[in-house]
């Protein structure tokens, strides 16, 4: 450790407050420094510094707590410059912390990055030029500001703490000969800080950067693997289409003998049922990874769905729409842009739009309010990309209702806009 870092405690940082107001004939009491370090001291420990910066978090802590005995003493220059101390080193200390979480996500993410670029089959990008860890050196601290700012992959990056490194150096020019120990402890700390924190948000911006990378990757393996269920659907499809052929012409030469026909259909039949299987296993995956595509490029999740013996049933609840009218939140708007990439890459056949309300107001205003709505919905898909299906938009009003009219949560759920797609 820095001779500078191991001196009493209660001689540092008095410089650069002193600085500052030259001239002035007292001091106020340093209650906004304590209550500056206070804040320090709770941001580092939030931030993991226990565990990546123990010491300084440590030193931090025993500082502030001398303060608060110094300012309860009515030691105020005392408390004061305890208080610059503590926040300067809890600073440091999360500084450290977040240079140290910077690096292990920077790490996993191009990890992360490089593996799926490797399953894909994908030359890996250039490494990006990043700056190297600050070095443990004690000292020269002008010389290190100057090479931070000189250095272009950290430009724009811990201007807040560059400027309190500067400021700390700064006072070093009047600073008493006695108080030049914790002069020096403080410029230290803060072109450390400084220091660390430029070189966090340089992983970050890079991580930011890889985190892009990833996405586009993952969005292309998706449709990779769409594109495989596709052709696998394609081959079972003319296996089974080969089959049935087979099997016709197997009955017609069985038919001379009842016997034989009855145990060729019945093992042909077997064999169908099998084919059908794998043909509706297939269909079902390719559409699933036709819901997965569609969620990655719309950037927004489909809404709920269900099967049932209408078909795929994707329901907008009632707030979708904001109370008595037919303009959809940008909520349920990012929805269906996900729903009609879905339509458009899974093929759909048709899709039918229906409108529903509770029972509240009139007849003749909910028939119309559910029309409207069916009618946005509609607009909206097409608007989507999914102008190539046939889609039909009717409103019901409160003739189909499926929850109970008499009670809120059944109300709730009548008001929805089911949007109903048949696929082949």
């Amino acid at each position: 450790m820095s001779p500078s870092f191991a001196h009493p405690r209660n001689a540092l940082l008095a410089l650069a407050l002193t600085v500052a107001l030259a001239g002035c004939a007292s001091l106020p009491p340093p209650t906004g420094e304590l209550a500056a370090a206070q804040q320090a001291v709770a941001r580092a420990s939030q931030g993991d510094a226990d565990q990546y910066a123990g010491a300084e978090l440590a030193r931090a802590r025993a500082q502030l707590s001398q303060a608060q005995a110094a300012m309860s003493s009515s030691h105020e220059d005392d408390a004061r410059n305890l208080a610059l101390a503590a926040a300067a080193e809890a600073d440091l200390a999360h500084a450290r912390s977040r240079a140290a979480v910077a690096e292990a996500a920077h790490a996993q993410r191009e990890r992360e990055v490089a593996e799926l670029q490797q399953r894909l089959g994908i030359d890996a990008d250039a490494p990006a030029t990043l700056p190297q860890p600050p070095a443990e050196t004690v000292g020269n601290h002008a010389a290190r500001l100057q090479a931070l700012a000189a250095d272009p992959r950290l430009s724009g990056l811990a201007e807040f703490e560059r400027v309190q490194a500067r400021q700390a150096i700064d006072g070093l020019a009047t600073v008493k000969s006695r108080q030049r120990p914790a002069a020096e402890a403080l410029a230290e700390r803060r072109v450390r800080a400084a220091e660390l924190a430029a070189y966090a948000q340089a992983l970050q911006r890079d991580a930011d950067r890889l985190e892009r990378t990833y996405t586009e990757l993952q969005l292309e393996a998706t449709r990779r693997e769409a594109a495989e269920a596709r052709a696998e659907a394609e081959r079972l499809r003319l296996e089974a289409q080969l089959r049935a052929e087979e099997t016709e012409r197997l009955r017609e030469q069985a038919a001379v003998e009842e016997q034989a026909r009855q145990e060729a259909e019945q093992a042909l039949q077997g064999a169908a049922t099998q084919q059908a299987a794998k043909l509706s296993a297939a269909r079902e995956k390719e559409l699933s990874l036709a819901r997965e595509e569609a969620e990655l490029v719309a950037g927004a999740k489909l809404p709920p769905m269900k099967r049932d013996s209408r078909g795929e049933v994707f329901t907008l609840a009632g707030d979708a729409f904001a109370s008595g009218q037919a303009t959809l939140t940008a909520g349920a708007s990012g929805n269906l842009r996900a729903l009609a990439h879905y339509l458009d890459v899974s093929r759909a056949t048709a899709v039918r739009i229906e409108g529903h309300t509770d029972s509240q107001g009139d007849a003749a205003s909910n028939q119309a309010l559910s029309q409207r709505r069916a009618d946005a919905v509609r607009k909206a898909l097409v608007a989507g990309g999914a102008g190539s299906v046939r889609i039909d938009a009717a409103g019901r009003g409160a003739t189909q209702p499926v929850g109970d009219n008499g009670t809120a949560a059944g109300r709730a759920k009548n008001r929805r806009v089911e949007i109903i797609v048949t696929q082949k």
